[in-house]
């Protein structure tokens, strides 16, 4: 059995490492214990039940890394989930009986609480476009966050103050957005209804419905956003995170919300992690080596360019060009906001 190895600065290779050797357990006990015969080496239950919350915790962030990674799907309206996945998990495991355990996870928390304690304003605008949780459901999420870390009080941000900031970033961003396409969203609403029904107006009946079609003053501006914000949407049961396609839901939506369905579709084509560029400037490390150290930069930067274009061909960009970690950098050991490889 070739185990998974450990590599120091990546976290999550120590998850692979733990994950690979739980199977043989009692194979490896006997072997440390008797081919060895090294009490410095032998591993004890109470040993093997530590490595199984240890990994029992990086599997929350392995979880995160590799959605939060993907990019043939939003994730900016992830992150907010996925800090409060991480959090939960801190706040479970810190009574523990092992104090070796709860010494590791005091330090990755404070660690945690050095990027994450203050959520970014984008993040926060990007959950509450999502319909199925806006403003009352990030409310909840940012009070089980703050529960959960239980950080000092006076370094703690309240829920209801972010809530008050984050409603205020968005109403900038979306008046921004509607002073640059209000215009021309009005103007190609009223091409497409008109060119159906002009011919069956009279002159009176057409100025009339120009005169409610025309672009709105400053005074109603956020209309759009509040009636989103005030708008109770049904769902089905079977909406959840593995299969709510928030970009189809706000194309379905396009009509009722113009430039709010514009302005999501530009705040979730932001990818959260850098780990597909980096994996594709990977590629030309992998390609220029001591064997073909000679190529052309023009030749290289188009086989990286061709690379990387069948790859999206055939949607294998988020899977590593190899399997041994050793070889690869920068594919999914890297979460965000400044990583995680203390956590070793």
């Amino acid at each position: 059995k070739r185990f998974a190895r450990d590599v120091p600065t990546r976290w999550n290779s120590t998850y692979k490492l733990l994950l690979s050797t739980f199977e043989y357990k009692d194979l490896l006990c006997g072997f440390f214990g008797q081919v060895v015969q090294s009490s410095s080496l032998y591993l004890y239950a109470n040993q093997w039940n530590i490595c199984t919350t240890i990994c029992e915790i990086l599997k929350v962030f392995s979880d995160a890394t590799d959605q939060l990674s993907g990019v043939y799907y939003p994730t900016y309206h992830l992150v907010v989930t996925h800090l409060c996945n991480v959090a939960c998990i801190f706040c479970e495991h810190l009574t523990s009986n092992e104090l070796p355990l709860i010494e590791c996870i005091i330090s990755m928390k404070t660690k945690w609480e050095k990027y994450f304690l203050n959520i970014l304003d984008i993040f926060l605008c990007a959950i509450i476009l999502d319909s199925r949780i806006k403003l009352d459901g990030l409310g909840e999420l940012l009070t089980l966050y703050y529960d959960s870390l239980d950080p000092i009080t006076d370094a703690c941000p309240s829920s209801s103050m972010i809530i008050s900031s984050v409603r205020h970033s968005l109403t900038e961003i979306y008046i921004e957005y509607n002073e640059k396409y209000g215009s021309q969203v009005a103007t190609q609403t009223q091409h497409t209804t008109s060119s159906i029904i002009t011919s069956r107006l009279t002159k009176v009946q057409n100025l009339i419905r120009d005169r409610t079609k025309r672009p709105r003053g400053s005074s109603s501006s956020n209309l759009e956003l509040e009636k989103y914000l005030t708008t109770n949407f049904d769902f089905n049961a079977t909406d959840d995170d593995d299969t709510f396609d928030i970009l189809r839901w706000w194309a379905q939506k396009k009509q009722v919300y113009p430039i709010l369905s514009l302005m999501t579709k530009e705040i979730l084509a932001c990818p959260v992690s850098t780990v597909a560029v980096e994996q594709a400037f990977s590629m030309g490390g992998n390609t220029l080596d001591e064997r073909r150290s000679t190529i052309r930069p023009e030749n290289l930067e188009a086989q990286c360019l061709l690379n990387d274009w069948s790859r999206a061909a055939s949607r294998t960009q988020d899977q590593d060009e190899t399997n041994d970690d050793e070889d690869t950098e920068g594919t999914s050991g890297t979460t965000t906001g400044g990583g995680t490889s203390e956590c070793d």
